[in-house]
């Protein structure tokens, strides 16, 4: 019995290490000091010119949580930027309502064979990520 503690033991022991030996290999990415942010595309209703979209600009910016917003005049599309742990998609739903801003969630459907996709889900990616970072000492 004591010899299969210390043999999982030592194997624990070897994981952790080989882990932090990997996590050290490298120098952190600038990407792991930043904050999560999320990013939500809408479709306008109604015809946005260049001041139209530069007003809602100037407004949003100001909206604590919010990032970055791009308007397009051509495929008449609102991108914003946030960041999810100060701000809700909701959130910003409810405000661009509150302005009066006509809007629905852009639809990005294409036709014909869809893509290949990795198998591994994201949110598994992003918690090795993660934990690589956190033992990251360099």
């Amino acid at each position: 019995m004591k010899k299969g503690i210390k043999i999982t033991l030592y194997s624990f022991t070897a994981i952790f290490l080989g882990l932090m030996v990997y996590a050290n290999w490298q120098p952190k990415p600038l990407h792991a000091y930043a904050k999560d942010a999320q990013l939500s595309i809408f479709q306008l209703k109604k015809t946005a010119n260049e001041q139209d979209l530069e007003k809602i600009n100037n407004k949003l910016e100001k909206v604590q949580g919010i990032s970055a917003v791009a308007g397009n005049t051509q495929s008449q599309m609102l991108s914003v930027v946030f960041h999810p742990d100060e701000i809700s998609e909701s959130d910003v739903k409810t405000w661009l309502v509150n302005e009066n801003i006509e809007f629905e969630n852009a639809n990005f459907t294409i036709d014909g064979p869809p893509a290949a996709e990795c198998p591994v889900q994201h949110a598994y990616i992003m918690g090795f990520q993660k934990i690589k970072y956190a033992l990251n000492f360099r």
